[in-house]
């Protein structure tokens, strides 16, 4: 009975697997995501995401009207990052706004201020999107025959090996549910890196030989007061060094001083050594013999 019951859910199984792009009942399952139909360009499942900077002038205000203008369009924001002081100040919004409504919602942004850069793309997920609706409704078709099974199993063996095969299945259901609605969300909602800087500072370039001169006076005390700075961090490291290199010169010198040979005593160098004469002890024992005869 076991065997058969195995062979029948194997058959069930394969016959799910040969009709992927068909659709089942649910089977109690969660009920399948779809993007909406503006989301879709025609019969294509497409993903819009963009990048734009514009130039304010005031950022904190710019960025709380970016966030007001995603709202009112049906969107969110998905992340917002601020830094810099008023001068200088950027941030950084993510905006999550719907596909049917994103040329509207970036006119909208247009009136922040002046636009220096602004890019759209779009990308095609429809094989991506048919290949996972089609395994969801695969799944949905098996779960739902091997619960057929499971209301007439008569043993205990043949009901746990439809058991453990309809949890399998629906771990792997919930997977593909899982990609499905991100894929739907991804399609309804364009992104948007929206990027705010505050205007440049004007310029300070001199326009006279006095108003040079305070420049050039003003970037010699700059330079000098860096020097100093250098100066006074590097200084320990300099005499650091310095008495490293003292004390290497020593201990060389040292070595050199014992490897270097004495020279002989009583000479220069290359003098031989000083050998005494014998002594004539003949002479010293006749001194009378030496004498000439009288």
């Amino acid at each position: 009975m076991l065997a058969a019951s195995a062979l029948l859910i194997a058959g069930t199984l394969a016959l799910a697997g040969c009709s992927a792009g068909g659709s089942g009942d649910a089977g109690g399952a969660v009920p399948e995501i779809q993007p909406d139909d503006d989301a879709v360009d025609g019969d294509r499942a497409v993903i819009i995401t963009g990048d734009m900077a514009i130039v304010v002038t005031d950022v904190a205000e710019a960025a709380g009207d970016a966030v007001r203008i995603a709202s009112a369009s049906g969107g969110r924001v998905d992340g917002r990052e601020e830094s810099g002081d008023p001068s200088s100040a950027t941030a950084m919004l993510i905006l999550r706004i719907p596909a049917a409504v994103l040329e509207d919602a970036i006119d909208d942004l247009r009136g922040l201020g002046e636009v220096s850069h602004l890019r759209t793309a779009k990308t095609d997920v429809t094989t991506e999107v048919q290949d996972i609706d089609a395994h969801v409704a695969a799944l949905r078709s098996t779960i739902a025959r091997l619960q057929g099974f499971q209301a007439g199993a008569t043993t205990v063996a043949d009901l746990l090996a439809i058991e453990s095969e309809i949890a399998d299945r629906q771990a792997e259901l919930e997977g593909y549910l899982t990609q499905q609605s991100d894929y739907a969300e991804r399609i309804d909602l364009s992104t948007l890196t929206l990027t705010l800087s505050s205007q440049p500072l004007p310029s300070t370039a001199p326009d006279s030989f006095w108003s040079g001169l305070g420049v050039g006076w003003n970037a010699l005390m700059t330079f000098l007061g860096g020097l100093v700075i250098v100066i006074g961090v590097m200084l320990p490291w300099l005499l650091g060094l310095g008495l490293i290199a003292a004390l290497i010169a020593l201990l060389i010198r040292l070595l050199r001083r014992r490897r270097t040979p004495k020279p002989p005593q009583g000479g220069g160098p290359g003098t031989p050594p000083f050998v005494p004469p014998a002594p004539d002890l003949v002479g010293a024992a006749s001194p009378s013999s030496s004498e000439p005869p009288r």
